[in-house]
């Protein structure tokens, strides 16, 4: 059985997996661009009790056009803002 991690860039947020994903993909949506900031979104779903969460976390669920809601997590407590730059 394949094992997975995820993090996000400052650590506090880490998502564990287990086994081979549901599905995976590429949306070109403009949903899926506004949550990115990227021409794409790019997904891999599991089941979820194949996944583990460890860390603050809080999650954003939209319905698509479909009617299927998609639920996504994220790290909810910025420490700082850095700007970057002269």
């Amino acid at each position: 059985m394949t094992n997975r991690q995820a993090t996000c860039r400052c650590g506090n947020l880490v998502i564990h997996t287990r086994g081979e994903p549901v599905r995976v993909s590429v949306c070109h949506c403009l949903a899926c661009q506004k949550r990115t900031g990227s021409a794409f979104g790019v997904q891999a779903r599991f089941p979820l009790d194949a996944v583990t969460i460890e860390g603050q976390s809080r999650e954003y669920a939209q319905a698509g056009g479909s009617g299927a809601v998609a639920r996504f997590r994220f790290l909810w407590q910025l420490r700082r803002h850095r700007v970057l730059g002269g």
